[in-house]
Order: structure tokens, then sequence, then C-alpha cells
């Protein structure tokens, strides 16, 4: 009697044992539902359910098919349904679920890529940072913006404000180890007067003749008299002219009221700005204006006679296009 029943247990064991085999070999071959690339962001503080809600949201994992419940069951075997790390995941297609599992349990971020472009404000590098980063709060002291150089770096969305300034601080000292000191001024000076010559023209090549007429005011000790420093002072960068009013305003940005170098950049200047100002050339030039063709480029005078007339072409011209 009793063999009659036990043969009947082992075959049943040996179905089930079958049946968790089976169901191990398709939860290790399974795949995640999406047919394409997703970048995932998960933020601290992120539970369990909500990483299945915001995979599920992405097209990564579907709530009621089976790859969630191997996600699910794999992530309680592994110890990520317990501790969801924060990051940026980019996760292929048809990625297999025990790598998914195991890529997010490990938090093994992807970077992703930062543009940093001509900011003229701290507050608005800050709003974007904290628009494109986990963190907020990344507004830069004046006293440190003169460190962050504008171009595409690859960072991990969980970097915080103090490590970005870190790497701002490397980036920096990285573009300095490649360039030869200004014989007069600091590397600090170099990029608050670079910043004056990017809001002044867009064209290389002046860049240069520009940077010598500041050049020589500095060294003469006259008032550098940038209308873009003006501008700053303002607050208003759309100023097509500066006028009495706008000369008048009481800011240490103000190089018309105050000589020599505002107290920080007034943007964040391109490297070939920088350039022109370590390599300017020798010129007799302490004057320059914008040219009377509005075209974005300038008339260059030696003499404050020779660029009176050329000032006055120039408003001439605005003149007679109703430009105020």
């Amino acid at each position: 009697m009793k063999r009659q029943i036990r043969i009947p247990l082992v075959i049943f064991a040996l179905a089930m044992l079958a049946l968790l085999l089976a169901a191990a070999v398709a939860i290790l071959s399974d795949h995640s539902a999406n047919t394409a690339p997703q970048r995932v962001n998960i933020p601290e503080s992120t539970s369990f359910p909500a990483l299945l809600d915001s995979l599920d949201a992405h097209g990564v994992i579907s709530s009621s098919s089976f790859s969630s419940q191997g996600f699910v069951m794999l992530s309680r075997i592994r110890g990520l349904h317990s501790h969801v790390h924060p990051g940026s995941y980019l996760l292929p297609a048809r990625m297999p679920v025990v790598a998914l599992v195991q890529k997010l349990y490990r938090a093994q971020q992807d970077p992703i890529r930062l543009t940093i472009g001509k900011f003229r404000l701290p507050a608005d590098l800050d709003a974007y940072l904290s628009a494109r980063l986990m963190h907020s709060g990344f507004l830069i002291p004046d006293s440190l913006f003169h460190i962050v150089r504008p171009d595409t770096y690859e960072v991990y969305w969980t970097i915080t404000p103090s490590q970005f300034l870190l790497r701002m601080q490397s980036e920096y000292d990285r573009f300095w180890n490649r360039r030869s000191p200004h014989p007069s001024l600091s590397n600090r000076q170099v990029i608050i007067l670079a910043s004056i010559v990017d809001e002044e023209t867009n064209a290389n090549e002046e860049k240069p003749l520009i940077a010598s007429v500041y050049l020589n005011r500095l060294r003469l000790g006259m008032p550098l008299q940038a209308d873009p420093t003006v501008k700053y002072a303002v607050g208003d960068f759309s100023l097509r002219r500066i006028l009495g009013v706008h000369l008048s305003v009481q800011s240490p940005y103000n190089t018309y009221l105050h000589t020599g170098l505002p107290p920080s950049p007034i943007c964040l200047p391109s490297a070939s700005s920088v350039d022109a100002v370590l390599n300017a050339p020798s010129t007799p030039y302490l004057y320059f204006c914008a040219s009377p063709l509005l075209d974005g480029r300038h008339l260059f005078a030696a003499t404050l006679a020779e660029h009176n007339r050329n000032a006055a072409r120039f408003h001439a011209a605005l003149n007679a296009r109703g430009i105020h």
C-alpha cells in the first residue's frame, strides 16, 4: 500500500521540479518590453512600487506581463526591492530582465550630456542645471562663476552641487594647463575681460582687436566704458542703444563709472574670446564703435576725434532705422 502512494508522490515532485525549472528558465531568459532604448531617471527615496510604476510608464516592463512578475521575483532575490538606488539609467531595447535587475541593483548609471553655453548670470546657470539634474541649488557664487567653462560634459544625473564645482575646477585647471598665462592679468581677470569681449562681438576675427583696446585702456588707467557691462548693470541685455540714464546706473559692473575690470564675468566667455585676450596684438587703438552698416562689425580708432566721427555715423544709422 505504501509503495502505491510513494510512486505518485515522486512523480508529482518531479513534475513540480520541472515546472519550477521551466519557470526559472523563463524568468532568466525573459527580456524587457521596450523595443527602443529608454532612459529612466530614478530620484532619491524612490520606493520599489514607484520604481515599478516608472518602468511601466517607460514601457520597460508591463504590470500585467510575465516580465513584471519575473522582475519582481528577481528583485526580491537580489535585494533591489528593499534598496532602490537613484540614478539615470539608459536601458537598451529588449534587455534581459536579469541584467536589468543587476544594473539597477548595482546602480550602474549612464552619464548624461550636459551642454553649458554662454550664461550671463549664475541664477540662469542654476536654473539650467537644476532642471536637468537630480539635485537643485547649483547657484554658483560670483567669486567662482569664472571657473565654469562653456562646453559639453558627461556627468552623472546624481551629481551634487559640490561635486559639480569640483568638476568645473578640474576642467578650469585643464583649460589653463594648455595655455600660457597673460603677462599682466591673472587667469580670473582674463576670463572677466574675455566675457566683455564675448559680449561685444560674435566675429572671432575682431575679438583680438577689441581685446587690444581694453588692454590699452587698462594699461593707461582709463575706464573701459564697455557697453555690455552697462547692460549687465541695468539687467537688460536687449538694449540696442545705451543712453545717459543707463550710464548713470550705480553698479560695480558699470565700467563708465568705475575704472578697472568688473568684479566678475558678465557671461561665460567662449574659448575664442579667452584666446583673443591672451593673444591680443599690440595696437594704438583706444576706441571702437559699431559699424554704421549694423552688420555686427566695428570701426577702430586711435584718437577721440576719429572715434567721435565713427560714433556719429553709427548713431545716424540707428536714427535712420528708427532704433531707440
